[in-house]
């Protein structure tokens, strides 16, 4: 993994601003409150078929919802940590200049998609649709809210990569003593 974007190669770390330390804090307590609740129903479910009771049916569906939940709440953060899935192919063989660039363009790229996302999630939450789900009867219309405010957030924070000083720096990779 690379370094955060914050660190330069010349001195030390940029502090980030407070806001966005706050809303990094805010998405990871979301993220670990999401992963509880996810264990917790996935238990409950599997608790349900040794007893001799009818299940739950809405805690299966919950945890479903809760995993998709999970991966867009923390969109945000993995884009503004530089944590998200990459190819660092460019960033072994370009230095200085090239590699800014490229990184400015990947991030833009991620900004646009993001963008595109939220205008499709939010056509999905204010479209007014009559359905429901199945188990838990609440309007599907709710279920692309989260979705919608997490590609928002990867989309901002996309965009303030690439206002940053400088992109990540590649870490050495460790050589392999010879014994």
């Amino acid at each position: 993994m690379s370094q955060s974007p914050e660190t330069n190669d010349t001195g030390p770390p940029h502090p980030r601003p407070a806001v966005v330390r706050w809303l990094e804090t805010a998405e990871l307590v979301t993220g670990a409150l999401l992963l509880t609740v996810i264990f917790a129903l996935m238990l409950i479910q599997a608790t349900q078929r040794h007893l001799p009771v009818s299940g739950w049916v809405w805690t299966g569906e919950l945890a479903r919802f809760g995993l998709v939940w999970l991966t867009f709440s923390l969109a945000g953060y993995l884009v503004g940590k530089d944590e998200h899935i990459t190819l660092k192919l460019v960033d072994h063989v370009a230095g200085g200049r090239v590699l800014r660039a490229v990184w400015i363009l990947a991030n833009l790229v991620i900004a646009a998609v993001a963008v595109g996302f939220v205008f499709e999630a939010a056509e999905l939450v204010f479209g007014g649709s009559p359905q429901t789900t199945p188990a838990m009867n609440i309007p599907l219309s709710w279920t692309y809210v989260i979705p919608m405010v997490g590609l928002s957030l990867a989309a901002l924070r996309a965009l303030a990569n690439t206002l940053l000083p400088a992109p990540p720096r590649i870490e050495s990779i460790p050589e392999e003593r010879a014994e």
